[in-house]
């Protein structure tokens, strides 16, 4: 069984690219059946490799989309994936729309997992990731702009200089 990577993508570029990428994922969303076979129902990234016209044998595709909306001209979704973010997908996908590109920002903790491609913080302005269990066994978990807020913040929680 896979540690499960939680990923959120914002998706920009040519309007009329936006609305078609759209409008293909909410149709897959919307069938009855999913278009390929799986595990995961209509909205697994496979389905969306196959309406794009690719084998997705031959793509990293193990995960679903949820939460697709449209902010604007910007597409956002979230997935969940094994292991780590499946961006193959999305690179299938700026084949298909080349004005469209794609942010995101992944953890998977159990993998040691916290990154961003969002260099400039547009749609993911968190930089890092604190994640911790207690001797208590609480867990806690918190997220950081910058290096130097995240030191304040676990000297503060923890009562020691850093």
């Amino acid at each position: 069984m896979p540690n499960w990577c939680s990923s959120a993508y914002a998706i920009e570029g040519d309007a009329n690219e936006i609305k078609s990428l759209y409008e293909l994922m909410k149709g897959l969303e919307n069938m009855e059946k999913p278009s390929v076979e799986n595990g995961f129902g209509t909205t697994w990234l496979g389905c969306l490799v196959d309406a794009l016209g690719k084998d997705w044998n031959d793509v990293s595709c193990r995960g679903e989309w949820s939460c697709l909306e449209m902010d604007g001209e910007v597409i956002r979704l979230y997935t969940e994936t094994a292991w780590s973010p499946c961006n193959e997908v999305f690179d299938l996908v700026r084949e298909k729309y080349p004005s469209l590109y794609y942010y995101f920002q992944a953890e998977e903790p159990g993998m040691g997992i916290y990154e961003t491609n969002d260099i400039s913080g547009v749609y993911f302005p968190d930089r890092y990731f604190f994640d911790a269990c207690t001797p208590e066994e609480e867990y806690i978990s918190e997220y950081f702009e910058n290096q130097e807020d995240a030191f304040k913040w676990i000297e503060k929680e923890t009562g020691k200089p850093i």
